[in-house]
């Protein structure tokens, strides 16, 4: 009786996260995983994209702080993580990273670091949210 009440309240977890526009339908995909019963394979994907990405951010983060800004060296970091961010469904940090390649584009320094502040809150929300279905 509880296990069926703790799934359907995972259930109702991650349609909220569909609703909000966190994650989308590439997700599905990450989750039926969890459903045939491959749980660790599915807490491996998560752990090592909230892990990648971190990195990355980190990268960006001390790039752009460089004398001379190779915004092509960004604008492939933020390439990276938008990649995986489709890969796994995490639609909120792909839309972020849309702001990093147009500053990137534009060589705008200022901008950047803005759309960097904001892709890594994005980021940091949903790497709350996804933690909550690996626990």
């Amino acid at each position: 009786m509880a296990l069926s009440i703790v799934k359907g309240l995972l259930e109702q977890y991650v349609q909220s996260l569909f609703n909000e526009g966190i994650i989308n339908e590439q997700f599905s995909h990450i989750q039926h995983l969890k459903m045939v019963g491959r749980t660790e394979h599915f807490v491996q994907l998560i752990n090592t994209y909230c892990l990648d990405v971190e990195s990355i951010l980190a990268q960006l983060a001390s790039s752009i702080d460089l004398p001379e800004v190779d915004f092509s060296k960004l604008a492939a970091l933020a390439a990276e993580v938008t990649e995986r961010s489709s890969r796994i469904g995490a639609e909120h940090v792909r839309l972020a990273c849309v702001d990093l390649m147009q500053a990137c584009e534009q060589m705008q320094k200022q901008k950047f670091l803005l759309a960097l502040d904001w892709t890594k809150t994005e980021f940091t929300q949903t790497q709350n949210k996804l933690q909550v279905l690996v626990q």
